[in-house]
């Protein structure tokens, strides 16, 4: 038995919106009105519908990967949420816009690739532009709360740009300029829960319209695996070993939360880990739940 399956025997429900989930929410109760919320996740229904009913082998790899790569964002956006945390308490500003920037970017691409808006491409949304993610993401947000998108809009695109001061002009000022008004924290947790919304969803769409199982094609996962960038090649072992296990013990989609494993999760932290043990070092482990309600 997989620890999908595992976690679905054991875990329990939550009641909102008119429906079951599997995810606890904590900001999307407080930013977005329960009734939109009902109506975007009935309209976002119909829009997994037409993908969910023509399924195919080549589908259920792109959406298996799709949920894997959403969980990684998660992942990846709490290590740099993190990282800002510890940096903002020991000085470290010559970072802080990064780490900014990347919290928030790593969050709105798990929007992005949970949505059924946003095209697969042969796998080049993997490598979707950041104006393009920023776009998308911020197209979803819309449909619960358009002033909200507006507003993050305009922030995400301030961070960029104040990311890209810092690195690319060198300010004499250093990083003394104006900053949105903008919780990194509190609005990147949100953008997560609306790609775990989106994931629960497309979830319920294959429950309710796929009856035929599909190996994972090797052609899809190795574009997580394996990328060359600038003439150099990458292979990533621990991706291809967790897809290696998905193929194995539960070859479709599932939803963000259910497609991490608590080894997963440890590993992905751990590997963050400093070599030899300081008491000052960063230390990744210490707030897996920074962002989202990891296992």
């Amino acid at each position: 038995m997989s620890h999908i399956q595992v976690r679905k025997t054991l875990g329990g429900k939550m009641q909102y919106a008119g429906r079951e989930w599997w995810y606890d929410f904590h900001q999307i109760p407080g930013l977005f009105e329960e009734k939109i919320v009902f109506r975007r996740a009935q309209k976002l229904m119909q829009q997994f519908a037409p993908i969910t009913k023509s399924w195919n082998a080549d589908l259920n790899s792109e959406w298996t990967v799709r949920a894997y790569f959403s969980a990684k964002m998660v992942l990846a956006a709490s290590v740099m949420a993190q990282s800002l945390r510890y940096a903002e308490e020991h000085n470290l500003r010559a970072v802080t816009s990064y780490l900014s920037y990347y919290t928030v970017m790593h969050s709105l691409r798990a929007i992005a690739f949970t949505s059924p808006n946003a095209a697969w491409n042969d796998g080049e949304l993997l490598m979707m532009t950041h104006s393009k993610t920023i776009n998308v993401a911020c197209d979803e947000i819309s449909q619960f709360n358009r002033d909200l998108s507006g507003r993050v809009k305009q922030a995400v695109l301030h961070l960029k740009a104040f990311r890209e001061l810092i690195s690319y002009r060198a300010p004499s000022s250093g990083d003394r300029f104006p900053r949105p008004n903008f919780d990194i924290y509190e609005y990147s947790r949100c953008f997560l829960e609306v790609a775990q919304l989106q994931s629960e969803l497309l979830e319920a769409s294959i429950e309710k319209n796929v009856t035929e199982s599909f190996e994972l094609q090797e052609k899809v996962l190795s574009q997580v695996t394996d990328i060359e960038m600038e003439g150099v090649h990458f292979h990533d072992k621990e991706d291809w070993y967790r897809l290696e296990y998905l193929a194995r013990k539960h070859p479709r989609p599932t939803n963000i939360l259910h497609i991490m494993s608590e080894g997963h999760v440890e590993d992905f932290f751990g590997s963050w880990c400093a070599d030899d043990e300081n008491e000052d070092s960063f230390d990744p482990d210490e707030d897996w739940r920074i962002l989202f309600d990891v296992p």
